[in-house]
């Protein structure tokens, strides 16, 4: 009798939990609600909007006690410009949407940009931004080289030099190119230190040196090189 009794209360709870999702995903239910709009929190600086309504337009109709959120939100991270994507239900049949866009901090080889977390995204138009600092290395050490990037650039500052271009080679070896033409060659093994000796030393170079594009290599523990810049 009890095992009857707890199949037919499976039944039931069964049966209720159909009903109740047929009440509020099937059409013919005097209770289903369809998704019909968005909102879209903040103003989009980079992402075309067509994009997001693109995306939306596509869960229009869907149950708004039913639509998948996390679809939608994964849906819209896909976008070339959204860093992150935020999906809400809006009572009675709109969704609230809020994007945070990338923000371009730096250029990536030749096609694309590394955004604040220092990953890298690969947007269809870059043109703006090229006036970044372009880094070149290995994708998986790009949060390593924006952290140089913001050091070397804090030291180098002190000359008022201006950094255009930093390469980060599989040997450990720095290659910075500045404003003015000139480049730096710096290796891994006491970089900052190595770097604060030039930049101590560079005022005392002779004036014809400082006045034109050089190479500066500053890989030896005693000093360093100046060469003509290619």
């Amino acid at each position: 009798m009890i095992k009857r009794g707890g199949l037919a209360l499976l039944v039931v709870v069964l049966l209720s939990a159909w009903g109740i999702s047929w009440l509020f995903s099937n059409k013919a239910s005097p209770l289903f609600k369809p998704i019909e709009h968005y909102e879209l929190a903040g103003e989009l600086h980079f992402l075309q909007p067509e994009a997001v309504d693109q995306v939306l337009n596509h869960y229009f109709g869907s149950s708004f006690w039913q639509v998948n959120l996390d679809e939608i939100q994964s849906d819209l991270v896909r976008l070339e410009w959204v860093s992150q994507a935020v999906v809400k239900r809006q009572w009675p049949n709109r969704l609230y949407v809020s994007i945070e866009e990338q923000k371009p901090v730096a250029r990536w080889g030749g096609f694309g940009l590394i955004n604040q977390a220092g990953e890298v995204f690969f947007p269809q138009e870059r043109g703006e931004f090229k006036d970044l600092v372009l880094l070149k290395g290995e994708e998986i050490d790009t949060k390593k080289m924006l952290s140089a990037l913001v050091v070397f650039q804090a030291q180098l500052s002190a000359l008022e030099f201006t950094i255009v271009s930093l390469k980060h080679q599989l040997d450990g070896v720095w290659w910075i190119r500045l404003l003015n033409g000139s480049e730096i060659i710096l290796d891994s093994k006491e970089d900052e230190h190595k770097l604060e000796t030039f930049i101590a030393a560079y005022p005392q170079l002779a004036k014809t040196l400082r006045k034109s594009a050089q190479v500066y290599d500053l890989r030896y523990s005693n000093g360093f090189i100046v060469g003509e810049s290619q």
